[in-house]
């Protein structure tokens, strides 16, 4: 009856003895594991600040018209290269504004970066910048209307606004 006890101890000892081997193998294995699954985070985490910054460069060359559209016009159209363009014409922002068909705040918001042209605007700044002063200034006169009207002045149809009276008030 020895024997089996024997057979027995010796079974319990080499199963104490792979367990512990085993353990010692597979620890590192884990700690791969885990450090595996930290850079598969982080790769996931900075995929998503490269695809952020890959947005904000993208509106940023849209913001100053470089690449593909800013060619068609000439080059860049900065917020100082829209600003340079007015001064060199010599001309204030409601000129200017009149000039493209728009606003002076849309030329204020151009000035300053907060917006960019966009459209028929960008288009009509590209034609802007590869004429001549002259002929812009010129362009500008023969735009600018001849004398602005005041309230109440004759409409185009020849009267102005008669005040109506009532019954009472004649």
């Amino acid at each position: 009856m020895l024997m089996p006890t024997l057979a027995a101890a010796l079974k319990l000892e080499i199963r104490r003895l792979a367990a512990k081997e085993i353990r010692r193998v597979v620890r590192p294995v884990g700690r791969v594991k885990k450090a595996m699954k930290a850079l598969r985070l982080a790769q996931r985490e900075q995929g998503r600040v490269l695809t952020g910054i890959e947005r904000r460069l993208l509106r940023l060359r849209s913001r100053t018209l470089g690449g593909a559209q800013g060619s068609s016009a000439g080059g860049r159209l900065s917020a100082e290269s829209i600003r340079s363009l007015r001064a060199r014409l010599g001309m204030t922002r409601k000129q200017f504004a009149a000039l493209l068909g728009v606003s002076p705040g849309s030329i204020f918001g151009w000035e300053t970066g907060r917006t960019v042209p966009r459209g028929a605007s960008r288009d009509r700044l590209a034609e802007i910048r590869k004429k001549g002063v002259r002929a812009v200034r010129s362009q500008a006169a023969a735009a600018r209307p001849a004398g602005r009207r005041r309230r109440g002045a004759a409409t185009a149809g020849g009267r102005g606004r008669r005040r109506q009276t009532t019954p009472e008030a004649a």
